[in-house]
């Protein structure tokens, strides 16, 4: 009891000497995305489209995750990360039903295409497997990194670029941050 007693005449005289700000007149704390069970994507983040058995399918979200290759006990040199591009046509996507998309899409409930890169280091072309969630459909192509924000540090990371395929059954353009939901790290 004189412990508590003490500490809190200690802090008393303390902060007559400091100003302090009130919690009403502290500013807002904003988070990127303040549900981090959940991904989300702008309208027309993603132009991507896909074609199966000439019908083509248009996807306007892309929901970016992957795992980053410098964990805190094993720093690794060489490429920054492996990526996963998820695109559907869903805004707000739950963390479980995103990761049931991602390897393999076998229980996905969305319909959409998964596209796969084993490292990225920066920006210009990578190989990418893309994959139809929901269609016996599996294609190699091309991914062209133009905007590359490592989603590591400080911030939120950002990713932006296009996608082809040789024979233009996948192509598009997308771009939106990383969700922090489909990320892991190596340790």
């Amino acid at each position: 009891m004189r412990i508590a007693l003490a500490l809190a005449l200690a802090l008393a005289a303390c902060s007559a000497d400091h100003p302090t700000t009130h919690v009403a007149d502290a500013p807002p704390v904003v988070q990127p995305d303040a549900d981090t069970y959940f991904c989300d994507a702008p309208a027309n983040s993603s132009a991507v489209s896909i074609v199966i058995g000439g019908v083509p399918m248009g996807f306007t979200r892309v929901h970016a995750g992957g795992t980053i290759f410098s964990g805190p006990v094993a720093p690794v040199t060489g490429p920054a990360m492996s990526l996963k591009l998820l695109f559907v046509n869903q805004d707000h996507v739950a963390q479980n039903d995103a990761l049931d998309c991602l390897a393999p899409p076998t229980t996905c409930k969305l319909d959409g295409v998964l596209g796969q890169v084993d490292s990225i280091d920066g920006l210009g072309p990578h190989p990418i497997m893309l994959e139809s969630l929901q269609h016996a459909f599996t294609v190699q192509g091309t991914l062209t990194i133009t905007d590359f924000t490592r989603p590591y540090g400080p911030g939120t990371g950002h990713i932006a670029g296009s996608i082809a395929t040789p024979d233009n059954s996948v192509s598009g353009s997308f771009g939106n941050d990383f969700c922090n939901a489909l990320l892991s790290v190596t340790i």
